[in-house]
């Protein structure tokens, strides 16, 4: 079987399983899909500016982490470089359903003159620094608001928690894989074994193993500097709060703006699409759709309409995936056509 074959099933395979998890929401809510587009037909031109809003700044903030990154070893990179880059890679989670943002992000970034090697460190870094803050900045939002929490979904309370530890363990072991040492060791060791009962895996492994050396330098690297890492998980804070504002924006405007009519605070709603965010990182998605879905909708509707959390969530991948990706496009199309001036230039 070929490469183009495995890739083409891959895909295929994902898609089923999206169009599989959909297909379980919308027979789960089917009762509530006219009022849900009812809800969507009023949304307000202001709305959908705030989410074209949130959309560009949650970019700012991504191409500022990875200009942070880059720049600390490379200074020529250009904080321009650093936007275009974060579109990209969003144009790629989208239309790979998750799984070519990387080597869109390492490709561009390559394009930019950073050798693959130092780039495949540099994205694997940055991704992991996006886990750590996003499960450190949920775990405070949820202390925060554990009253609130503990009093609106006690019988919910023990999947919670055994959800937050399990994106605690996801982000202590990338943070330990990372930066311990010993763990290329091990991995190693765990790599040999796998080769002794599948030889036809050699290539893979010893990929993976060059990619984690690269990945622990790379860290070595930039964990020397701790105002870096502040500066980084600053701005992954603002760059998540862009997106955990909308659903608060979306409510309010199906209220009219009558915030007081609304069973939780600012702070609470923000909690709870933090918590819902979080939690469905545990859940092996593809780019997360699905699990994101469910649990906004599980833990919504206890305090509203089935509706309007229906609603909340389709506008919130609206703004947090297909808009990026179609604004995406635009840059991975301005990228070619610059590419084929050059290559025709260079042919003259």
């Amino acid at each position: 079987m070929s490469d183009t074959t495995k890739k083409r099933l891959k895909f295929a395979g994902k898609l089923l399983f999206v169009c599989l998890l959909l297909g379980i929401l919308y027979y789960s809510f089917r009762d509530s899909m006219g009022d849900m587009l009812t809800e969507l037909a009023n949304v307000s031109p202001q709305v959908v500016m705030s989410l074209f809003l949130t959309v560009i700044l949650y970019h700012i903030f991504e191409g500022h982490i990875t200009w942070l990154i880059v720049h600390k070893t490379h200074p020529e990179y250009p904080h321009l470089k650093g936007f275009c880059n974060a579109f990209y890679c969003s144009f790629y989670k989208t239309a790979t359903l998750g799984s070519g943002s990387g080597i869109a992000g390492i490709y561009y970034l390559n394009k930019a003159g950073i050798p693959v090697p130092n780039a495949t460190g540099m994205y694997f870094f940055q991704y992991i620094v996006h886990k750590v803050s996003m499960a450190v900045y949920s775990l405070l939002l949820f202390l925060a608001t554990y009253g609130f929490i503990h009093a609106s979904f006690a019988d919910y309370q023990c999947y919670i928690l055994l959800g937050f530890a399990g994106v605690c363990v996801i982000a202590g072991v990338l943070l330990a894989v990372a930066t311990v040492p010993w763990m290329q060791t091990a991995c190693n060791l765990l790599a040999n074994r796998f080769r002794a009962k599948h030889p036809s895996w050699e290539e893979k492994l010893t990929g993976a193993g060059h990619k984690l050396a690269l990945l622990q330098a790379e860290s070595r690297s930039l964990l020397r500097d701790p105002l870096l890492l502040l500066r980084l998980f600053l701005c992954n804070v603002l760059k998540f709060t862009t997106w955990y504002i909308i659903p608060w924006i979306v409510f309010c405007n199906s209220l009219r703006g009558e915030s007081g009519d609304l069973p939780f605070s600012f702070l609470q709603c923000f909690a709870l699409t933090s918590l819902s965010q979080s939690l469905a990182g545990v859940i092996p998605t593809p780019a997360g759709i699905g699990s994101v879905e469910a649990v906004f909708t599980l833990l919504f509707r206890r305090l509203l309409p089935e509706a309007k959390a229906l609603s909340a969530v389709l506008l919130y991948r609206f703004a947090t995936m297909l808009l990026p990706c179609a604004i995406g496009a635009f840059f991975v199309l301005g990228e070619r056509i610059i590419s084929l001036h050059r290559k025709k230039r260079t042919a003259d």
